[in-house]
Parts: C-alpha cells; structure tokens; sequence
C-alpha cells in the first residue's frame, strides 16, 4: 500500500477514535488556534494564543530526549511541520510540569501527533495510548525503517528516563556512574 494513502487512512481512523472518545465522555477537549512560536524538544512547544502563550505536550507520542540519539532529528521534524504556523490544539489534560497535553492539527485539519509517529520521529507512547490506528502507524514505520528505526538499536524515550535517573541515583551513592545497558523498544 502507497505510504501516502497509509498516512490518510491513519488520520482518519485517528479522528474517528477521537470522535468517539469525545462522545462516550460527554464532553469534547477544549480547542484552542494560534501560532506555534517556540519548539522545546520532538513532542513539546509553546504555542501563543492571543497574548497567552501555552506550553504543549503532544499526547500519544514520545520523542527522544535530549543527549539521546536521533533528538535533534525529532525536534526538527516537529519543527518542520509546525514552527510558526497556525496549528489548532485540542486540550486533554495538563501533565504534572504542567504542560497542557493535547492533539495537534495543522490548518488542513492533518493529525501532527501521527504524522510524527508515521515518519519515525517519536514512539507511539502507549502507557498513555491505546490507539491502534497510531500502533498501526509505529509498526509500519518500523517495517519500513523509517526515521529513529533506521538505527541498529533505537532506544525508547521512557527507557531512556529511567536509565538516566538510575545512573545519575547510583552516582550519587558511590560517587561513580554505573554503567548500565537500556533495552529497546
């Protein structure tokens, strides 16, 4: 299947999943439209509103750290698709720094959350998700290597965290840094 018409179908069974998530809820998120003016890492920028700026996190998605392999390409890829430009934002939650976490769309209505998926720029974070249309669309991406899955042994961003907190916490009880191998996703 043509990984155009993949990305399409993606984004439709995305918006329908969301459609009925909305539904069964009762409620539909919070939208806010404005100008994305600042890219903080590959799952995380400021968007201004008015005179308001709002720090968000896309929902679904985990983007590499910084000091991790393929960050910077993350990042950039975010970038691409978003830096200042009118994006619509739909308000989920705040997460606990306080970032609003929400769904992006572009001013064509295209899901950014899995485009970045389907390009290989962040991992489906399914401790949060349990989208299939977006497991659907880190698998063929995996398939196809495309992006962070072109490399040997992409490690995930929550793997990562966790390495990094051990390492820096067994530092801190002998004075020396543990050395220690992450598992990949």
């Amino acid at each position: 299947m043509p990984t155009r018409f993949y990305h399409i179908l993606i984004f439709i069974l995305c918006f329908f999943t969301q459609s009925l998530t909305a539904q069964q809820t009762g409620k539909a998120p919070e939208k806010v439209k404005g100008k994305v003016v600042r890219i903080i890492d590959g799952d995380t920028f400021e968007l201004l509103v008015k005179k308001e700026t709002y720090k968000i996190r896309l929902s679904a998605i985990d983007a590499p750290e910084k000091g991790q392999d393929y960050y910077q390409q993350s990042r950039q890829a975010l970038a691409d698709l978003v830096f200042g430009k009118i994006v619509t934002v739909e308000l989920l939650n705040k997460d606990r720094y306080q970032r609003w976490v929400g769904d992006v769309y572009n001013s064509n209505n295209a899901y950014i959350n899995g485009w970045l998926i389907a390009d290989g720029n962040a991992w489906h974070y399914v401790k949060y998700s349990k989208s299939a249309p977006l497991a659907a669309s880190e698998a063929n991406a995996r398939r196809q290597k495309l992006g962070l899955w072109a490399q040997a042994k992409p490690i995930a961003p929550w793997l990562y965290r966790k390495e990094s907190r051990e390492t820096s916490n067994d530092k801190g009880k002998t004075g020396k840094k543990k050395v220690s191998k992450g598992k990949t996703a």
